[in-house]
């Protein structure tokens, strides 16, 4: 401002000294005021500018917020072009229709969405994502559960059909060599030794007619049951387990393989992981334990007697000649299954003498020699397996006083059949466990009035019938399993 006023102030002063000053001095004059006042508004221009800058750079945020305010000139200078600012924040707009003059226009803030109508639309999402999973599992176990119950009626039906017909006691030299190694095969020695850590008495589970019993695992990952036979050897031994690794039933053991040496004999059967009958029936005094209701009971004799009705069925019928509970043997899903059939010439610790109840309960007492041994025999002992099966109580127990009492007896002397019934058994079975005990009087009865195994099989699926609304929930789905101890613990 104060040059400015200099500039007037000299401009006058020179226009009152010299009023006859040529036209071209007057023009002269005229430029210096304009030169003067272009150059006041440039110096100002150039003023506010700065201090504008300064002032975004001092109290402003990191972007440069300021703006080039257009001022009253009409000339743009071509020097203003040094004074446009590249910021990423800025942008270039027109001013006048002039595109050489910057202006810095402040970026509009983001504004951060609010994240209440996300979260919910999450929370609703994941909602239905769990209702479709729910629903697609629930889907899944009702088509296996319908799947499973289709194939166990489909293994029932396919396991009353009988195995091909066995000509027992006529197979020759040539059909056993044509015979199948997939069903039957015979093991080393090695495999055996290694599948019981070299017959450990660890191993042990039990022992039967055929000798001590181990509990081994194959190299194949097959848990297996071995029975060992020490130097009491059977002549035609491969010759007999090739005769009966031919019968297969869903309710009997199966044969898995064999082995002979100069000293020795071997069996090798599936592994049961529940054991005996026995075990789930008595305690140690052969008192009852209750751990079995009837319908699971039943289904374990409706087992057993399609297994021994199979035996009969064969052409010449095979009789088991050793029947009795501890051979009765229970999978993991309590299914029952006959073992030890088909060794009546094998079995060298069998007592047949005597035919005397003391001797052996399950010995039918009208059996005068072992060779008269036949099914009416068997059913005797399966008549005795009913009674342990409906009283709780193991054939011999610590309450039989006479040596000559035992459960056949008692239950033939019992005028009230509900008292001989176990007491562990509900109010409501005591109707189906006397009709059992009705049917196992039959069998023990004299010969002439035995039923067969066919006939036995019948009533037994009569009485399942007849009781089967008071365990609907069998029908659908097999109770809890209790699994055999650990293998080499």
């Amino acid at each position: 401002m104060h040059v400015y006023n200099a500039i007037v102030m000299g401009a006058k002063a020179a226009s009152a000294n010299d009023t006859d000053s040529s036209f071209i001095s007057q023009q002269s004059n005229l430029q210096i005021l304009r030169v003067a006042g272009l150059v006041f508004l440039f110096a100002r221009y150039e003023s506010e500018a700065l201090i504008t800058f300064k002032e975004g750079l001092v109290g402003g945020p990191p972007q440069l917020r300021c703006s080039i305010v257009k001022y009253a000139c009409q000339k743009q200078w071509p020097c203003l072009h040094c004074y446009k600012l590249k910021d990423s924040g800025g942008v270039t707009t027109k001013i006048d229709g002039n595109n050489d003059i910057p202006t810095l226009t402040p970026l509009p803030e983001t504004q951060d969405r609010k994240p209440g109508g996300r979260r919910s639309s999450v929370i609703i999402g994941g909602v239905i994502a769990a209702i479709v999973v729910v629903v697609v599992l629930v889907t899944v176990y009702i088509c296996l559960m319908r799947v499973k119950k289709s194939l166990r009626q489909t293994s029932e039906a396919a396991s009353s059909m009988p195995s091909p017909t066995v000509e027992m006691g006529r197979v020759n030299t040539q059909h056993v060599i044509a015979f199948s190694p997939q069903n039957t095969r015979e093991l080393t020695l090695l495999e055996l030794e290694q599948a019981t850590q070299n017959f450990s008495h660890n191993n042990i589970i039990g022992e039967g007619g055929f000798g001590v019993v181990y509990k081994g695992l194959l190299q194949d990952g097959s848990i297996v049951a071995i029975k060992r036979c020490l130097f009491a050897l059977t002549k035609d031994f491969v010759l007999n387990v090739k005769q009966i690794a031919h019968v297969h039933h869903i309710h009997l053991v199966k044969l898995i393989g064999y082995y002979e040496d100069s000293h020795q004999q071997l069996l090798v059967y599936e592994y049961l992981p529940n054991g005996n009958v026995g075990s789930h029936l008595y305690d140690s005094e052969g008192l009852p334990v209750g751990r079995l209701n009837l319908w699971r009971r039943l289904s374990i004799a409706l087992g057993a007697s399609k297994g021994m009705e199979h035996l009969h069925s064969l052409v010449p019928p095979l009789v088991h000649t050793n029947f009795r509970t501890s051979n009765v043997l229970l999978d993991e899903t309590y299914t029952a299954k006959v073992s030890d059939y088909g060794f009546c010439k094998l079995q060298t610790q069998v007592d047949h003498a005597g035919s005397s109840s003391n001797v052996d309960c399950f010995l039918d007492p009208e059996l005068s020699f072992p060779q008269n041994y036949s099914e009416k025999s068997d059913v005797y002992s399966f008549g005795v397996f009913l009674l342990e099966l409906i009283c709780g109580c193991e054939a011999r127990n610590k309450n039989m006083l006479h040596p000559d009492e035992n459960i056949a007896f008692q239950a033939k002397n019992r005028v009230d059949l509900d008292k001989f019934v176990d007491m562990t058994l509900g109010y409501r079975e005591k109707h189906g466990a006397r009709r059992i005990l009705m049917l196992a009087l039959q069998c023990v009865d004299a010969t002439s009035r035995r039923p067969s195994m066919a006939q036995i099989v019948l009533q037994l699926e009569q009485i399942q019938r007849e009781i089967a609304p008071m365990y609907s929930q069998f029908n659908d789905e097999i109770g809890a399993v209790t699994l055999g101890s650990e293998l080499f613990q």
